[in-house]
């Protein structure tokens, strides 16, 4: 069994899946969902348990296509098309991560689910310790909104929570699939000290946690 800790095995260069879209152009995000859609629809044998699953994912893409269709300049309309701009957005970057999951480094598997692969095999590596840049109230009372440091190699973000820092201390998983580096925890109790740290991830496993900081709910 490979060595998990050693240099050689951490530094590994596979092959991975790539978005390969510049900005958040409807168009180019409507076509790219719809490849990946109909790449993993074809080959379910390979894609068995899609995230999110097909169902959902194919009536976001639909919704989009119906958006870029129905755009006249209005605001609302425009407005809306953003929207769903962003929530297939976020959709692909699920599916980018369930496609590197399951390909492992495999080109031919990566390139079968309608996702682009990078031109080179690449070195991966766990991310580095994360590091949590503040706490703000969030948009809902009594709640709390975590910004984090953009990690090199995360794909993911893992926020948890504590109420004391008195050993042992139990930490509890808020979050455990965070796309963006901007968290969010709700249903705090006001006044009532909780303390956050945030730990950053890939397929390759979790690095290093943050330092704790601590926050008050209003």
């Amino acid at each position: 069994m490979p060595d998990i800790n050693s240099k050689t095995d951490k530094n590994m260069r596979t092959n991975i899946a790539v978005l390969h879209i510049k900005n958040k152009e409807p168009q180019a995000v409507a076509s790219l969902a719809d490849r990946v859609d109909t790449g993993m629809s074809t080959h379910k044998d390979v894609f068995p348990a899609p995230d999110p699953p097909s169902e959902i994912f194919s009536k976001e893409v639909e919704q989009l296509y119906t958006s870029i269709t129905e755009k006249d300049g209005s605001k609302i309309k425009n407005h809306a098309l953003v929207e769903q701009t962003e929530v297939v957005y976020g959709m692909l970057k699920r599916r980018l991560y369930y496609t590197n999951m399951v390909a492992k480094g495999d080109k031919a598997i990566i390139l079968l689910s309608g996702f682009d692969c990078n031109d080179e095999p690449v070195a991966h590596d766990v991310p580095e310790k994360a590091v949590i840049k503040r706490i703000e109230d969030g948009s809902k009372a009594n709640s709390a909104k975590i910004y984090v440091e953009t990690l090199d190699n995360a794909d993911r973000y893992k926020l948890e929570s504590a109420t004391s820092l008195t050993a042992p201390v139990t930490w509890k998983t808020v979050l455990d699939y965070g796309t963006t580096t901007t968290l969010e925890d709700n249903n705090l109790t006001p006044r009532q000290e909780i303390y956050y740290r945030v730990t950053g991830g890939n397929r390759r496993g979790w690095g290093l946690p943050s330092e704790p900081m601590m926050f008050f709910p209003r």
